[in-house]
């Protein structure tokens, strides 16, 4: 299973993942009927959600209850037909998508965007044919040579990327004019013509998002192996990629506000959602965190740090600075705070009460002796956060 919208099953809700299933095992098992079972390696999570895109613009999809399947614990489940446009379009996108990649595989070899790798060009070319013919005979809702012709283009613009430099917006621009394509179908296939120039335009943010996550997630590799990547290419940080995908997803949420459907509960959590979630994954996996809402600047965080001076109002008894970051988690401080006082430390020397972040001094004013209390929590009460 690929895509980047990988929606979480806790923050759908039991109704809501069972609708999430069962457009994921309809797509599946239509891909299964209509060509095969090798076409089902090309379902991705991205074509799942063109079945619910589709299925919001219109009254609930037809559904069947489908025999076992081991991906699903040998249970039976309720799934969208394979009658259904919506599931019908995403199969089409499935097979077009997987016919590009092959032809893209092929193309990067030609135009030496990847390491020579002749076995994988050969059965990419192979694949890529047969994919084309399948995706061809789908849903009629899709113009699937057009879809193709934008993507074809891909390694041209990428080999003009390397040779003469081309802006950021044109090498993903392909992805973008595709995946256009694909969005705007649903709204022909649901019969929702007033939909179409919205999702035109959420489609194309939504390409340029898949395409420049994408290249953050393969930056690394493409470096060790010499493969074209668009940020090395033009200069772009991932952190501005990042910023990037902000700024498309603001876009893509004002266009949905004006989307006429009928039930979008499981398309918000989907795509909406899916997105922000993407999205916060790479910021993680980047080390990025958000320093003003306004702004939506992103930069590498830096551990919380006592001033220089002395703040006013720090008791001038008390040690400086002290040997911990301020505003630091509980879970910081419980280590501290149990080798502290419970080792009986607490009790023989001024100390920092790691609980409550106070200096505070010996518990038992140096003239304790805990030899028999068999407990020094009991003995000075030098366990207490207060």
């Amino acid at each position: 299973m690929f895509g980047i919208l990988t929606p979480c099953q806790h923050v759908l809700g039991d109704d809501l993942s069972a609708q999430w299933r069962a457009h994921l095992c309809g797509l599946c098992l239509t891909l299964r009927d209509g060509h095969g079972q090798a076409a089902r390696l090309t379902t991705s999570t991205d074509a799942v959600m063109i079945s619910i895109l589709t299925a919001a613009q219109h009254d609930s999809p037809a559904t069947r209850t489908a025999g076992p399947c081991p991906l699903r614990g040998m249970r039976t489940a309720t799934v969208v037909d394979g009658s259904d446009p919506g599931v019908q379009l995403a199969a089409t996108a499935s097979l077009t998508l997987a016919a590009a990649k092959a032809d893209d595989v092929v193309a990067e070899q030609h135009l030496a965007l990847a390491p020579p790798a002749r076995t994988r060009s050969t059965v990419a070319s192979i694949v890529g044919r047969r994919l084309r013919r399948r995706a061809e005979s789908g849903s009629g809702a899709l113009d699937v040579g057009s879809v193709l012709a934008d993507l074809s283009v891909q390694a041209t613009v990428e080999r003009s990327g390397l040779d003469r430099g081309v802006p950021l917006a044109e090498l993903t621009a392909p992805t973008a004019a595709a995946t256009a394509r694909v969005f705007a179908a649903t709204a022909d296939a649901a019969g929702a013509p007033a939909n179409r120039d919205a999702l035109t335009e959420i489609g194309a943010h939504f390409g340029t998002i898949a395409h420049l996550l994408d290249a953050i997630d393969d930056i690394d590799a493409d470096r060790a192996d010499g493969s074209f990547n668009p940020l090395d290419a033009t200069g772009t940080s991932p952190a501005a990629a990042v910023e990037d995908c902000r700024r498309m997803m603001r876009a893509i949420r004002r266009a949905y506000g004006r989307l006429e459907l009928v039930d979008d509960r499981l398309l918000r959590a989907v795509l909406l959602d899916g997105l922000t979630q993407a999205v916060d994954r790479r910021v993680k996996a980047l080390g990025l965190s958000r320093t003003h809402s306004c702004r939506a600047e992103w930069e590498r965080p830096t551990t919380p740090a006592w001033p220089q001076e002395r703040p006013d109002g720090f008791p001038e008894h008390w040690p400086y600075p002290p040997p911990f970051p301020p505003g630091r988690p509980f879970w910081q401080r419980i280590a501290p705070f149990v080798g502290n006082s419970c080792s009986g430390r607490a009790c023989c020397t001024d100390h920092w009460n790691h609980c409550s972040d106070e200096w505070k001094p010996e518990a038992c004013d140096g003239d304790c002796d805990c030899g028999d209390c068999g407990d020094c929590c009991d003995c000075c009460d030098c366990c207490d956060c207060n």
